[in-house]
C-alpha cells in the first residue's frame, strides 16, 4: 500500500498513472477486506467491489474526455488552459 501512495504522488501530473494507483491501493484495500471478512460476512467485499468497477469505469471516461478534448493526458496542461 506504500508503493501505490507513493507512486500517485511522484506521477501526479499523467492521469493514467494516478488512476492505476488508485486502483493498486483499491486492490490492497480489497485484499485487506476479504481476509477481515472472511470469517463473518462476505458482502461487504461484494459492495466493495462494486464500487472499485463504478470509479475505474468514471476514471476512464475522465481519460478518454480528457484526450478528445484537451489532445493528451497531463494534468499540468489542464493549469494551462483558462475558459
Amino acid at each position: 500500500m506504500f508503493n501505490s501512495n507513493f507512486y500517485f504522488f511522484i506521477n501526479r501530473y499523467y492521469l493514467m498513472m494516478i488512476l492505476l494507483s488508485i486502483e493498486f491501493i483499491y486492490m490492497s484495500l480489497l485484499l485487506m477486506l476479504c481476509i477481515f471478512f472472511c470469517m463473518f460476512n462476505i458482502l461487504g467485499v461484494f459492495t466493495f467491489l462494486i464500487s472499485i468497477v463504478c470509479e475505474a469505469g468514471l476514471g476512464l471516461s475522465m481519460l478518454v474526455m480528457m484526450s478528445f478534448y484537451y489532445g493528451n493526458e497531463m494534468m499540468k496542461m489542464m493549469t494551462l488552459i483558462k475558459c
